[in-house]
């Protein structure tokens, strides 16, 4: 099996298949020698934020000297990004070695036809993180928690319960109770400790601390108790805990991300897993993610960043607020998915009086995905909110041409919503302009 054959016989699996049970999936760790059980594992559930405070944990153990893994999704440029070894992809040889080997194990069995794609990548994460022996594993969640395929795991040393919004309500729930009390079901008896990060909801802070209460596991809820010392592009300073940190995840609503993992990571300590408070301070600050608020070039000035749903909108809008003093123009290039209610989302954005009167352009793009939405109709909703020109363009790398030559140095290009087009943008990017 090549690494492109490896590829095909996922994409080729559907994309929800399985129902209300986790069976299939426990039924292929099984066959695998249940490999979940020879890891310890953070646990990290949301719906905004689980993938910086993913990265933000793993950073931190990495630089403690441990055998890191982290899964997460969805990658940017290379589909091996999702299975990460100290910060690092997993090479081609490793990826396609554990593919194959549970393509296999799924070849004769009746439960393989109710896997679904990511039932099979979690599977195949899980396999490699434990034959490359890795000491402890970050796993993100990818949609909800207790039917999510890595709630297949034994109890996680730490389970964390970051920002929840209104994100895939057609499964979860219409509620912010219901989504809660869904992606809780990562909670398990012998959990050692529950975080629950900064709600925007005060009933998700209360759903959280009764289902932890009612399973029996100790709950530290995060507070704002923090002070944002400096946030400009590239950089966010802030303390916590009457300690300064320093992280390269720079948008304003990191800071939220940045204090839940650091409660993550206190738990660990805790929990006897070896870690300095400068190896802390140091991953912390060594923590990056392509698309979240990343200051993709100075010259000119373009930032990329995947808030793709009404929540991760609001705290986008906020973080483009508190720069505002330092751009003059701003320029924006907005691709988003149909399923992620794009009018809500945009509204969000777009009500900023500061941002309405800043706006000197858009255009609007499609993603790389079957669920996109069309540039034309991302067009007409945006003329709804705005007095900016709207325009709509077929191919991602022509915003370039469009826009530059209309920007001042003191102007920045904005490119937002889906992460499915952040690999596209940073690609072309990389080949015309440098940091």
């Amino acid at each position: 099996m090549t690494n492109q054959n490896a590829l095909d016989k996922i994409h080729a699996l559907p994309r929800l298949n399985r129902g209300d049970t986790l069976a299939p999936v426990a039924d292929l760790l099984h066959a695998l020698h249940d490999p979940q059980r020879m890891l310890r594992v953070v646990h990290v559930a949301g719906t905004n934020g689980k993938g910086s405070v993913s990265t933000m944990i793993s950073s931190v153990l990495c630089a403690a000297g441990h055998r890191v893994g982290l899964f997460t999704s969805p990658y940017i440029n290379d589909f091996r990004e999702r299975f990460r070894i100290n910060d690092k992809p997993v090479s081609p040889a490793v990826f396609t070695r554990a593919t194959h080997r549970v393509f296999e194990v799924m070849r004769r069995a009746s439960y393989a036809k109710n896997l679904s794609q990511f039932d099979v990548i979690t599977a195949i994460a899980l396999l490699i993180f434990a034959e490359e022996d890795c000491d402890i594993v970050v796993l993100e969640c990818g949609l909800g928690g207790r039917l999510d395929a890595t709630n297949a795991i034994t109890a996680p040393l730490v389970a964390v319960i970051c920002n929840i919004g209104f994100d895939h309500t057609e499964i979860l729930g219409d509620t912010i109770t219901a989504i809660t009390t869904e992606k809780c079901g990562i909670i398990k008896p012998e959990t050692q400790t529950v975080i629950c990060g900064p709600q925007d909801y005060p009933e998700a802070t209360r759903t959280v601390e009764s289902i932890s209460a009612r399973v029996g596991v100790h709950c530290v809820t995060v507070k704002n108790k923090y002070h944002i010392e400096e946030c400009r592009l590239g950089a966010l300073r802030f303390t916590y805990r009457d300690k300064s940190y320093t992280s390269a995840l720079a948008a304003k609503y990191q800071v939220k991300n940045a204090v839940t993992a650091l409660e993550a990571l206190f738990a660990l300590q805790m929990a006897g897993i070896r870690m300095s408070d400068e190896a802390i301070s140091v991953g912390l600050a060594r923590a990056f993610i392509p698309g979240r608020l990343e200051l993709a070039s100075l010259v000119p000035n373009i930032l990329l960043d995947g808030a793709h749903n009404p929540d991760g909108m609001r705290a986008l809008r906020e973080s483009i607020e508190a720069l505002a003093p330092r751009f003059e123009r701003l320029f924006c290039v907005v691709g988003m998915l149909e399923d992620k209610a794009p009018e809500k989302a945009l509204e969000e954005f777009f009500s900023s009086p500061i941002l309405s009167k800043k706006t000197a352009g858009i255009l609007t793009v499609a993603p790389d995905s079957p669920r996109a939405c069309p540039p034309e109709r991302l067009a007409a909703l945006l003329k709804e909110k705005t007095k900016a020109p709207v325009v709509p363009c077929p191919k991602i790398t022509d915003v370039f041409d469009r826009i530059i030559f209309q920007m001042h140095s003191d102007d920045l290009m904005l490119c937002f919503g889906s992460l499915y087009m952040m690999g596209e943008l940073r690609e072309a990017i990389r080949t015309r302009y440098s940091k």
